[in-house]
């Protein structure tokens, strides 16, 4: 009988079958396992939520078969190694993933989602490539350099949620120095976007996309907290409408069921999306976190999650 954190599971005793497996390492993640974990149970299915504690019965399950999961989401494998065998085995016994493992390593290199969007007519930050300094040791200023203007970012190709990023570099020798500091990371310089005013806000939109549900929220780039999700006649007031088409081609460019993005209204009406696609997606809400989404978005993240794969 399978004992690990299983919700609204069936199957006999030595055969249970789950509507998702969701491996995550981050306590964090916490209360949104239990909201999704909740959601799921009154629609009629099944979680599995696979922790650091519950990890090696749930594998030692997996193999056995005792435990049968119809879809996979990994939140866990890239950042903690042990989960590495569980994330192989799903990789090969469970072909509905809601997150593949190969698009997610593709969309964590900036420049490959830079020149996607571009040519889908998306708009994106002035943008300039630098390679390693271990793999070009010796390296002039871009002759377009100046095109970036003051203060412009500078951004490890690979990653997320803030780290390396310099966001008021001011000249080529901040380049050099971040160089210096992440010798075998590719780098990417980016324009500053400043956004415009909408009735007293700043118009920087942070968006979390879920199997289909595009939920825009206001966001202040300075504090980097969220304010409300967008509403319906916000929408229709701002002409708002962009937000959503851009998240759609973004989500097919992708190839994920979940992630976030932002996406600034500048001054001269283009909608630059300035953080290209994050994954894994950061799941903390409020009251639970200062810097979550709003409580009602997380729940729309939910109830979209498990109407997908009730499907």
């Amino acid at each position: 009988m399978y004992t690990g954190a299983v919700d609204g599971s069936t199957g006999g005793p030595e055969a249970q079958t789950v509507d998702l497996l969701l491996a995550y390492d981050w306590p964090y993640d916490e209360p949104f396992v239990a909201l999704l974990s909740g959601t799921f149970r009154r629609a009629g299915r099944s979680l599995a939520a696979v922790s650091p504690q519950a990890l090696s019965v749930t594998l030692a399950d997996l193999r056995a078969e005792r435990l049968k999961p119809r879809a996979y989401l990994d939140r866990a494998s890239d950042t903690t190694p042990d989960f590495q065998p569980l994330d192989d085995w799903a990789q090969r016994h469970i072909p509905f993933q809601l997150n593949p493992g190969e698009r997610r390593r593709q969309i964590w290199h900036k420049t490959n989602l830079h020149w996607n969007f571009i040519a889908a007519g998306i708009h994106t930050p002035y943008t300039i490539a630098i390679p390693a300094l271990g793999r070009h040791p010796l390296l002039e200023p871009p002759a377009d350099l100046v095109a970036l203007g003051i203060p412009f970012s500078i951004k490890p190709d690979l990653g997320g949620g803030g780290w390396g990023v310099v966001v008021d570099a001011r000249g080529w020798e901040d380049v050099l120095e971040a160089r210096q500091r992440l010798p075998e990371e590719d780098l990417i310089l980016q324009q500053f976007v400043e956004p415009t005013n909408l009735g007293g806000r700043r118009a920087w939109f942070r968006i979390l996309y879920a199997c289909g549900l595009v939920a825009p929220c206001w966001w202040d780039d300075r504090t980097r907290l969220y304010g409300p999700a967008v509403t319906p006649d916000e929408r229709r007031q701002w002409g708002l409408d962009p937000l959503w088409e851009i998240v759609a081609t973004a989500a097919r460019i992708a190839g994920l069921a979940l992630f976030s993005t932002e996406i600034a209204l500048v001054a001269d009406g283009r909608f630059i999306v300035v953080d290209y696609v994050n994954d894994p997606v950061d799941l903390r809400f409020l009251p639970h976190a200062r810097e979550g989404m709003p409580a009602d978005v997380a729940g729309a993240v939910a109830e979209a999650i498990t109407a997908y794969l009730a499907k």
